[in-house]
């Protein structure tokens, strides 16, 4: 009897070994692309930097929470790019009332595979609309959305 619970207890640990190993292997790896993003006024500047080559690739910008994107939103169409380069954008919208997104889609074919990376930008309503006319830092947010001040030297 000792044995078969033994045995049972060893083909459990197997079948729950094998379940994780495959719900790891099902997991779809993003795009591998770091997208960092600069969000002004009624302006944001993208840059885009590839870490490995790609054919086919795609860049579409488009609002969420009542932004809206001023001219095309697919800026990059079917291009080949190189390891290591970057592309920069610099996208017009109209913001939002009150808080609104601005994200960025980057697909493409990467070693041969299908691979896609959807980053987004917090735009304030108020605080663009008071940026405008004002010396105020510009605001940037990296490539999962945290937020980074760009403060201007002081001058004495």
């Amino acid at each position: 009897m000792q044995v078969k619970i033994s045995m049972l207890a060893a083909a459990l640990a197997v079948g729950l070994i094998t379940s994780f190993t495959a719900a790891t292997v099902q997991a779809k790896p993003s795009a591998p692309v770091q997208i960092v993003g600069t969000v002004q006024a009624q302006q944001a500047t993208l840059k885009i930097a590839f870490e490995s080559a790609a054919q086919q690739v795609n860049v579409r910008v488009y609002g969420v929470d009542g932004l809206t994107v001023i001219g095309t939103e697919s800026p990059i169409v079917g291009e080949t790019v190189a390891a290591g380069q970057v592309m920069t954008l610099h996208v017009s919208y109209e913001p939002g009332s009150d808080t609104s997104n601005l994200a960025v889609q980057v697909d493409g074919e990467f070693d041969g595979k299908r691979r896609s990376k959807i980053s987004s930008f917090t735009v304030q309503g108020d605080r663009a609309a008071t940026a405008a006319g004002s010396t105020a830092a510009p605001i940037s947010v990296d490539g999962r959305g945290r937020r980074i001040v760009i403060l201007p030297a002081q001058t004495q």
